[in-house]
Protein backbone atom coordinates (compact mmCIF):
# COMPACT_ATOMS: atom_id res chain seq x y z
CA UNK A 1 0.00 0.00 0.00
CA UNK A 2 1.27 3.49 -0.83
CA UNK A 3 2.44 6.00 1.76
CA UNK A 4 -0.64 7.90 2.90
CA UNK A 5 1.39 10.35 4.99
CA UNK A 6 3.12 11.93 2.00
CA UNK A 7 4.36 15.45 2.73
CA UNK A 8 2.07 18.11 1.30
CA UNK A 9 3.85 20.58 -0.97
CA UNK A 10 3.32 24.03 0.57
CA UNK A 11 0.75 26.05 -1.38
CA UNK A 12 0.25 29.76 -0.90
CA UNK A 13 -3.08 31.32 -0.04
CA UNK A 14 -5.58 30.90 -2.85
CA UNK A 15 -6.51 33.73 -5.15
CA UNK A 16 -9.58 35.85 -4.54
CA UNK A 17 -12.50 35.45 -6.95
CA UNK A 18 -11.54 38.75 -8.58
CA UNK A 19 -7.92 37.66 -9.06
CA UNK A 20 -9.01 34.29 -10.45
CA UNK A 21 -11.37 35.99 -12.91
CA UNK A 22 -8.56 38.27 -14.07
CA UNK A 23 -6.35 35.24 -14.78
CA UNK A 24 -9.11 33.48 -16.69
CA UNK A 25 -9.89 36.58 -18.75
CA UNK A 26 -6.21 37.10 -19.59
CA UNK A 27 -3.63 35.11 -21.52
CA UNK A 28 -2.60 32.91 -18.60
CA UNK A 29 -6.06 31.41 -18.24
CA UNK A 30 -6.22 30.55 -21.93
CA UNK A 31 -2.74 29.02 -21.82
CA UNK A 32 -3.57 26.82 -18.82
CA UNK A 33 -6.83 25.61 -20.34
CA UNK A 34 -5.04 24.71 -23.57
CA UNK A 35 -2.32 22.95 -21.56
CA UNK A 36 -4.82 20.69 -19.79
CA UNK A 37 -6.56 19.94 -23.09
CA UNK A 38 -3.19 18.95 -24.61
CA UNK A 39 -2.99 16.03 -22.17
CA UNK A 40 -6.33 14.45 -23.09
CA UNK A 41 -7.89 12.75 -26.08
CA UNK A 42 -11.23 11.17 -27.05
CA UNK A 43 -11.34 7.44 -26.37
CA UNK A 44 -13.83 6.56 -29.07
CA UNK A 45 -15.44 3.81 -31.07
CA UNK A 46 -18.12 3.47 -33.72
CA UNK A 47 -21.25 1.46 -33.17
CA UNK A 48 -23.61 0.51 -36.00
CA UNK A 49 -27.38 0.43 -35.64
CA UNK A 50 -29.69 -2.03 -37.41
CA UNK A 51 -29.60 0.09 -40.58
CA UNK A 52 -25.80 0.25 -40.68
CA UNK A 53 -25.72 3.88 -39.56
CA UNK A 54 -22.64 4.91 -37.59
CA UNK A 55 -23.32 5.94 -33.98
CA UNK A 56 -20.21 7.57 -32.41
CA UNK A 57 -19.45 6.73 -28.77
CA UNK A 58 -16.67 8.08 -26.60
CA UNK A 59 -15.20 8.80 -23.22
CA UNK A 60 -11.96 10.66 -22.49
CA UNK A 61 -8.42 9.46 -21.76
CA UNK A 62 -5.20 11.28 -20.92
CA UNK A 63 -1.47 10.59 -20.83
CA UNK A 64 0.52 10.61 -17.61
CA UNK A 65 4.17 10.39 -16.59
CA UNK A 66 4.37 9.05 -13.03
CA UNK A 67 8.15 9.45 -12.91
CA UNK A 68 8.52 5.72 -13.45
CA UNK A 69 6.67 5.28 -16.75
CA UNK A 70 4.31 6.89 -19.26
CA UNK A 71 0.77 5.47 -19.20
CA UNK A 72 -2.70 6.13 -20.53
CA UNK A 73 -5.52 6.70 -18.05
CA UNK A 74 -9.31 6.64 -18.38
CA UNK A 75 -12.40 5.74 -16.36
CA UNK A 76 -13.15 2.05 -15.85
CA UNK A 77 -16.77 2.47 -16.91
CA UNK A 78 -15.71 3.87 -20.29
CA UNK A 79 -13.73 0.73 -21.13
CA UNK A 80 -16.44 -1.45 -19.62
CA UNK A 81 -19.06 0.32 -21.73
CA UNK A 82 -17.13 -0.53 -24.87
CA UNK A 83 -16.63 -4.15 -23.87
CA UNK A 84 -20.25 -4.63 -22.76
CA UNK A 85 -21.85 -3.13 -25.86
CA UNK A 86 -23.84 -5.68 -27.85
CA UNK A 87 -23.89 -3.46 -30.93
CA UNK A 88 -21.70 -4.20 -33.92
CA UNK A 89 -18.76 -1.91 -33.37
CA UNK A 90 -15.36 -0.81 -34.57
CA UNK A 91 -12.10 -0.77 -32.61
CA UNK A 92 -11.51 1.34 -29.51
CA UNK A 93 -9.31 4.24 -30.61
CA UNK A 94 -7.44 7.18 -29.14
CA UNK A 95 -8.30 9.69 -31.82
CA UNK A 96 -7.50 13.32 -32.60
CA UNK A 97 -9.45 14.37 -35.66
CA UNK A 98 -7.58 12.49 -38.33
CA UNK A 99 -4.92 10.64 -36.32
CA UNK A 100 -5.44 7.72 -33.99
CA UNK A 101 -4.09 4.78 -32.03
CA UNK A 102 -6.14 1.60 -31.97
CA UNK A 103 -6.17 -0.03 -28.55
CA UNK A 104 -5.96 -3.79 -28.18
CA UNK A 105 -7.27 -3.88 -24.62
CA UNK A 106 -5.98 -7.38 -23.90
CA UNK A 107 -2.47 -6.36 -24.92
CA UNK A 108 -2.45 -2.82 -23.50
CA UNK A 109 -4.36 -2.95 -20.24
CA UNK A 110 -2.21 -2.46 -17.15
CA UNK A 111 -4.89 -2.42 -14.46
CA UNK A 112 -8.52 -1.53 -13.80
CA UNK A 113 -11.03 -1.52 -10.98
CA UNK A 114 -14.80 -0.87 -11.09
CA UNK A 115 -15.00 0.70 -7.63
CA UNK A 116 -12.07 3.06 -8.08
CA UNK A 117 -13.43 3.60 -11.62
CA UNK A 118 -10.00 3.98 -13.19
CA UNK A 119 -8.35 1.94 -15.94
CA UNK A 120 -4.71 2.30 -17.02
CA UNK A 121 -3.09 1.11 -20.23
CA UNK A 122 0.33 1.08 -21.86
CA UNK A 123 1.33 3.75 -24.35
CA UNK A 124 4.64 5.20 -25.48
CA UNK A 125 5.66 8.83 -25.46
CA UNK A 126 6.34 8.52 -29.20
CA UNK A 127 2.74 7.41 -29.79
CA UNK A 128 1.46 10.35 -27.77
CA UNK A 129 3.54 12.83 -29.77
CA UNK A 130 2.44 11.12 -32.97
CA UNK A 131 -1.19 12.11 -32.39
CA UNK A 132 -0.26 15.66 -31.44
CA UNK A 133 -0.73 15.34 -27.67
CA UNK A 134 1.39 15.93 -24.57
CA UNK A 135 2.15 13.87 -21.48
CA UNK A 136 1.04 15.23 -18.09
CA UNK A 137 3.87 15.50 -15.58
CA UNK A 138 3.57 17.80 -12.60
CA UNK A 139 5.12 19.68 -9.68
CA UNK A 140 4.99 16.79 -7.18
CA UNK A 141 8.27 15.83 -5.49
CA UNK A 142 7.42 12.14 -5.45
CA UNK A 143 4.60 9.98 -6.73
CA UNK A 144 1.71 10.05 -5.99
CA UNK A 145 0.83 13.76 -5.89
CA UNK A 146 -0.86 15.04 -2.77
CA UNK A 147 -4.54 15.90 -2.61
CA UNK A 148 -5.68 19.37 -3.70
CA UNK A 149 -6.32 21.91 -0.98
CA UNK A 150 -9.94 22.52 -0.01
CA UNK A 151 -11.14 25.47 -2.13
CA UNK A 152 -7.91 25.33 -4.14
CA UNK A 153 -7.94 25.94 -7.86
CA UNK A 154 -8.47 23.13 -10.37
CA UNK A 155 -8.64 22.75 -14.15
CA UNK A 156 -10.31 20.05 -16.22
CA UNK A 157 -10.82 19.19 -19.88
CA UNK A 158 -12.60 16.39 -21.70
CA UNK A 159 -14.71 15.40 -24.68
CA UNK A 160 -18.47 15.37 -24.05
CA UNK A 161 -20.50 13.61 -26.71
CA UNK A 162 -22.47 16.77 -27.51
CA UNK A 163 -19.29 18.17 -29.05
CA UNK A 164 -19.05 15.34 -31.59
CA UNK A 165 -19.71 16.23 -35.23
CA UNK A 166 -20.23 13.62 -37.94
CA UNK A 167 -20.01 13.91 -41.72
CA UNK A 168 -19.96 11.10 -44.31
CA UNK A 169 -16.14 11.25 -44.28
CA UNK A 170 -15.15 12.26 -40.75
CA UNK A 171 -16.08 12.26 -37.07
CA UNK A 172 -14.62 15.15 -35.10
CA UNK A 173 -14.65 15.72 -31.34
CA UNK A 174 -14.89 18.97 -29.43
CA UNK A 175 -13.25 19.52 -26.05
CA UNK A 176 -14.87 21.35 -23.16
CA UNK A 177 -12.45 22.76 -20.60
CA UNK A 178 -12.95 24.80 -17.47
CA UNK A 179 -11.61 25.94 -14.14
CA UNK A 180 -13.03 26.14 -10.65
CA UNK A 181 -12.24 25.19 -7.08
CA UNK A 182 -12.10 21.89 -5.24
CA UNK A 183 -15.22 22.36 -3.14
CA UNK A 184 -14.91 18.95 -1.44
CA UNK A 185 -11.71 16.99 -0.90
CA UNK A 186 -11.28 13.67 0.88
CA UNK A 187 -9.37 10.41 0.44
CA UNK A 188 -12.02 9.01 -1.93
CA UNK A 189 -13.38 11.92 -3.96
CA UNK A 190 -12.50 15.40 -5.19
CA UNK A 191 -15.58 17.41 -6.11
CA UNK A 192 -15.85 20.74 -7.89
CA UNK A 193 -19.19 22.53 -7.96
CA UNK A 194 -19.65 24.80 -10.96
CA UNK A 195 -20.47 28.30 -9.69
CA UNK A 196 -22.12 30.01 -12.64
CA UNK A 197 -21.77 33.48 -11.18
CA UNK A 198 -18.01 33.04 -11.38
CA UNK A 199 -17.80 31.74 -14.96
CA UNK A 200 -15.74 33.77 -17.43
CA UNK A 201 -15.72 32.97 -21.19
CA UNK A 202 -12.14 32.52 -22.41
CA UNK A 203 -12.18 31.36 -26.03
CA UNK A 204 -15.01 33.54 -27.30
CA UNK A 205 -17.52 30.67 -27.28
CA UNK A 206 -19.62 32.08 -24.48
CA UNK A 207 -20.53 30.28 -21.27
CA UNK A 208 -21.82 26.71 -21.39
CA UNK A 209 -25.62 26.60 -20.98
CA UNK A 210 -27.26 25.38 -17.79
CA UNK A 211 -27.98 21.66 -17.73
CA UNK A 212 -25.03 21.12 -20.09
CA UNK A 213 -24.60 17.45 -21.00
CA UNK A 214 -21.10 16.44 -19.86
CA UNK A 215 -21.45 12.76 -20.82
CA UNK A 216 -18.19 11.69 -22.44
CA UNK A 217 -15.94 13.63 -20.05
CA UNK A 218 -15.40 10.56 -17.85
CA UNK A 219 -11.73 9.60 -17.80
CA UNK A 220 -10.54 13.21 -18.13
CA UNK A 221 -7.86 14.73 -15.90
CA UNK A 222 -8.61 17.12 -13.04
CA UNK A 223 -5.50 19.24 -12.53
CA UNK A 224 -4.54 20.92 -9.25
CA UNK A 225 -3.23 24.48 -9.46
CA UNK A 226 -0.07 24.91 -7.35
CA UNK A 227 1.12 28.35 -6.23
CA UNK A 228 4.19 28.62 -4.03
CA UNK A 229 6.75 31.41 -3.58
CA UNK A 230 5.63 33.18 -6.72
CA UNK A 231 5.68 30.00 -8.82
CA UNK A 232 2.44 28.90 -10.47
CA UNK A 233 2.45 25.28 -11.56
CA UNK A 234 0.21 22.22 -11.49
CA UNK A 235 -0.02 18.53 -10.74
CA UNK A 236 -2.58 15.81 -11.34
CA UNK A 237 -5.43 15.96 -8.86
CA UNK A 238 -7.53 13.07 -10.05
CA UNK A 239 -9.45 11.23 -12.77
CA UNK A 240 -12.97 12.44 -13.53
CA UNK A 241 -15.53 9.67 -13.17
CA UNK A 242 -18.78 11.65 -12.99
CA UNK A 243 -20.10 14.89 -14.41
CA UNK A 244 -23.28 16.81 -13.56
CA UNK A 245 -26.55 14.96 -14.07
CA UNK A 246 -28.62 16.44 -16.88
CA UNK A 247 -31.90 14.70 -16.09
CA UNK A 248 -35.09 16.77 -16.02
CA UNK A 249 -36.42 14.39 -13.38
CA UNK A 250 -36.07 16.11 -9.96
CA UNK A 251 -35.60 12.69 -8.39
CA UNK A 252 -32.45 12.20 -10.46
CA UNK A 253 -30.97 15.70 -10.63
CA UNK A 254 -31.16 18.94 -8.65
CA UNK A 255 -31.63 21.98 -10.87
CA UNK A 256 -28.62 24.30 -10.68
CA UNK A 257 -26.44 21.78 -8.82
CA UNK A 258 -23.61 21.00 -11.23
CA UNK A 259 -20.80 18.97 -9.68
CA UNK A 260 -17.81 17.29 -11.32
CA UNK A 261 -16.30 14.40 -9.34
CA UNK A 262 -12.83 12.89 -9.66
CA UNK A 263 -11.04 9.96 -8.05
CA UNK A 264 -7.81 11.16 -6.40
CA UNK A 265 -4.56 10.46 -8.25
CA UNK A 266 -3.14 8.61 -5.24
CA UNK A 267 -5.03 5.50 -6.41
CA UNK A 268 -2.61 5.29 -9.38
CA UNK A 269 0.74 3.76 -8.44
CA UNK A 270 3.98 4.74 -10.13
CA UNK A 271 4.10 1.51 -12.19
CA UNK A 272 0.59 2.17 -13.55
CA UNK A 273 -1.20 -0.38 -11.38
CA UNK A 274 -3.95 0.73 -9.01
CA UNK A 275 -3.74 0.94 -5.23
CA UNK A 276 -6.57 -1.50 -4.54
CA UNK A 277 -5.42 -2.05 -0.94
CA UNK A 278 -5.88 1.64 -0.22
CA UNK A 279 -9.37 1.54 -1.76
CA UNK A 280 -10.37 -1.56 0.18
CA UNK A 281 -9.20 0.02 3.44
CA UNK A 282 -11.33 3.11 2.76
CA UNK A 283 -14.31 0.95 1.81
CA UNK A 284 -13.95 -1.02 5.01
Amino acid sequence: MSDQTQTQIPIDEQLSIEEAKAIMAGGLGEYELRLVTSFCVPLAWREYDGYGTIVPRNGTAFFLNTGERVIGVTAYHVVDGYRASDARKGPLTLTTNGMGIQLDLDARMIDSHPGIDIATFSVTEQEVRGIGKEVCGGYQRTWPPSLPMQNGGIYYSGYPGVGTRQTPEFITFGAVCGSGIATQVNEKVISSQIERQGLVPVFGDGIMPENFDFRGISGAPMITVVQHRGLRSWMLGGVIFQGPSTSDDPNEAIAGLEIIRARPAHFILADGTLDKARWEQLEW
